[in-house]
């Protein structure tokens, strides 16, 4: 796939990011992503994805038809749908309640999911970035109470779940980042 000039115009804030480039973009026009979470916890990180050009987002979520179709007006290179379209390259399970958990635990079984990142909302807030399908543990655990940082952590997956997509890291490892309070912890997984 080749970037038009409107398309070049329309993403050069990314495509000026070093380890993103053109081919970054191209990457995220074609990529297929599934994001699955409470409509409160998904708003933010769809408009996100919107915007940055992510080919096909399938929306598992109570989010009305009138915010997918504000989405879909929002940048014409992107699909959103309330289908799931497969395959999948990865799967943004954001984890807000124990519905959700629940819901992430079933998806995350799926093989047809190539990598996941899934932020858990609940206190300490974690992410987990999974490059390829180890098969995520980190749905295993009750949800517990909200953390007071959770959009933070949501937005934050989020950018996470972009960089893979665009190739940022040469070769990503499987990595979770865990938020308690001020602290922050990063642990890559051998």
């Amino acid at each position: 796939m080749t970037l038009t000039d409107a398309q070049i115009d329309r993403y050069s804030r990314q495509i000026i990011v070093p380890h993103i480039g053109g081919r970054g973009q191209e990457r995220l026009l074609a990529a297929r992503i599934l994001l699955a979470g409470d409509a409160r916890d998904i708003e933010a990180p769809l408009a996100y994805l919107v915007g940055a050009g992510v080919g096909s987002i399938s929306v598992k979520a109570a989010v009305s038809i009138e915010k997918i179709g504000a989405m879909r007006e929002l940048n014409p290179d992107v699909i959103v749908t309330d289908e799931l379209k497969a395959p999948i390259d990865l799967a943004l399970l954001i984890v807000g309640s124990e519905a959700t958990r629940i819901v992430a635990k079933e998806i995350a079984n799926d093989r047809g999911v190539r990598s996941f990142v899934i932020p858990r909302l609940d206190a300490p807030g974690t992410i987990a970035i999974i490059p390829d399908t180890h098969g995520p543990q980190i749905v295993e655990a009750q949800f517990g109470t909200r953390s007071e940082a959770a959009d933070f952590i949501a937005m934050l997956a989020t950018v996470e779940a972009f960089k893979l997509i665009a190739g940022y890291a040469e070769n990503p490892s499987l990595t979770t980042i865990e938020f308690d309070g001020y602290a922050t912890r990063v642990r890559v997984h051998p």
